[in-house]
């Protein structure tokens, strides 16, 4: 049975490099799902930058009208960067006149919600080039809805006679823009977006309350953090609604960019290395420790961290149980911007420490391939990690994560433990991060274990190698989750 046509609709993409989560989604998963030979087509606001940096690979291939607007919406066609898959531009007259989403800035209420508008625009687009109002040569069988700007599509298309069934992937629960009903008075909105209380406060629809509501399925980041968020410390007040459809959410880890991210093929590396030349990563070591000006030692135990300096990341349990960490014979290395609350005292700890600690205030591409290439132990002691894109990328460089037991990093590392060193699955050390004692004990056993038992510390970071977490793989999982949400919709004369 075959998957006739998908549409992706997103809010974003990069014509550079992903600069969100949901742009690396947009620009790795679509391509990765063509090359399984299903069709995929990706739509995206017009925004000014995207059709200046485009333009001249893009074709008008339709105008046609939506409710309350007195002008058509111009669909252009080109191709997704770096990629074969089908590109719509939808140009609104009058809306996305702002270079991008990400770009602009303005935090104030009355500016937030005109761009709330905006979004609620697009949906409607959306939702017209499902029903085939646009008069495409294709209609799509299923539309992934990402993020809340494109939250409207499912209730938009839940009254249509002709029925295409819609996957709402969440990013971010804490996200929950809304839009007010008066704006769109004269759209001749269906009744599920008008008279339904859970997604409508104080006379707004809430964009991703509806798409909670409505979505035939909903995806999320990670098959732990799915369940996470139904409780009220990970649901941002959504874990009732979805409690309610948990029968219908699902958690798929994100893939990895393995050209981008191959120490075999990684030019910012001293010397590329694979699972049989391992040794050779010890080069990439002594590199990272030269660039932190900290004393080259080999055989010290490195540890490497990247990632913002906040709460969130668990930099206040890092602070309290670095002093203690540091009468050990280790070095840390650290990569990461943030809150001057932890900036000060962690450059305090640095000059106190000159030869064990070192950290550099920034991002930097080159250093964060190094140090994924040259540390011997990855740490994230994330309080929240819907994605561990990071962890999942050391563990592709043999680098053996320390990680907090939640969300993406629970189903990304197996914990070191009799068990696992005996069936040969172990790939890094979990915690359950309580408190800083609770990092600390975890951070003790990592480096025991890697001062003690060097052969096995090997064969750890190998089996951490041998991970399969592409974004084919992630493309297969969606694949079948796609079939999954069609048959829901009755669709089932389809072949997949």
């Amino acid at each position: 049975m075959n998957i006739h046509n998908v549409l992706f609709a997103t809010s974003e993409i990069s014509p550079l490099k992903p600069i969100s989560q949901i742009t690396d989604m947009t620009m790795q998963l679509p391509p990765a799902i063509k090359t399984l030979r299903r069709h995929i087509y990706v739509v995206v606001p017009a925004y000014r930058n995207l059709l200046e940096a485009l333009g001249k690979n893009t074709k008008l291939c339709a105008k046609f009208k939506i409710n309350g607007l007195d002008a058509p919406v111009s669909l252009y066609e080109g191709k997704l960067p770096g990629s074969s898959v089908k590109l719509l531009l939808a140009d609104i007259p009058g809306f996305f006149d702002q270079a991008s989403a990400i770009n602009n800035t303005d935090d104030s209420a009355e500016t937030g919600m005109a761009n709330n508008e905006h979004f609620a625009r697009f949906c409607q687009v959306v939702a017209a080039i499902a029903q085939g109002e646009a008069n495409l040569t294709w209609e799509p069988q299923l539309v992934h809805c990402n993020g809340w700007q494109t939250g409207l599509v499912p209730a938009l298309l839940t009254h249509q006679d002709h029925q295409v069934a819609t996957l709402f992937t969440l990013h971010n629960p804490g996200e929950q823009a809304c839009v007010a009903l008066e704006q769109m008075s004269t759209w001749d909105l269906p009744p599920s977006l008008t008279e339904d209380p859970s997604i409508i406060m104080d006379g707004q629809v809430c964009f991703t309350k509806a798409a909670l509501r409505y979505a035939d399925n909903v995806s999320t980041t990670s098959p732990t953090y799915a369940k996470e968020i139904t409780t009220a410390s990970y649901g941002c007040g959504l874990e009732d609604l979805l409690r309610q459809r948990q029968d219908h959410l699902f958690g798929i880890l994100n893939g990895i960019n393995y050209q981008k991210w191959n120490p075999a093929k990684d030019k910012r590396l001293p010397r590329s290395y694979n699972s049989h030349t391992l040794d050779d990563k010890v080069l990439s070591k002594l590199a990272l420790q030269r660039a932190f000006n900290l004393p080259p030692r080999e055989k010290c135990c490195l540890i490497g961290i990247i990632g913002d300096l906040t709460t969130i990341e668990g930099t206040d349990l890092l602070l309290e149980t670095i002093p203690e960490l540091l009468k050990q014979d280790i070095q840390i290395i650290l990569l990461g911007k943030g809150d001057m609350q932890y900036i000060s005292p962690l450059r305090d700890i640095c000059l106190n420490h000159s030869e064990q600690i070192a950290a550099h205030i920034r991002e930097d591409s080159q250093l964060s391939h190094l140090i994924i290439g040259g540390a011997d132990i990855y740490l994230a002691p994330s309080r929240l990690d819907p994605c561990a894109s990071r962890s999942r990328l050391a563990l592709r460089y043999g680098t053996v994560p320390a990680v907090n037991n939640r969300g993406a990093l629970a189903d990304s590392i197996i914990d070191t433990n009799s068990s696992s060193l005996t069936n040969n699955t172990a790939s890094g050390f979990l915690l359950n991060l309580t408190d800083a004692s609770t990092l600390l004990t975890t951070l003790n056993r990592a480096i025991a274990f890697y001062r003690e038992h060097p052969k096995k510390w090997k064969k750890i970071a190998v089996n951490g190698m041998q991970q399969d977490f592409s974004w084919r793989r992630t493309a297969k999982q969606y694949i079948d989750l796609y079939k999954k949400t069609i048959e829901i919709q009755g669709n089932g004369n389809f072949q997949v």
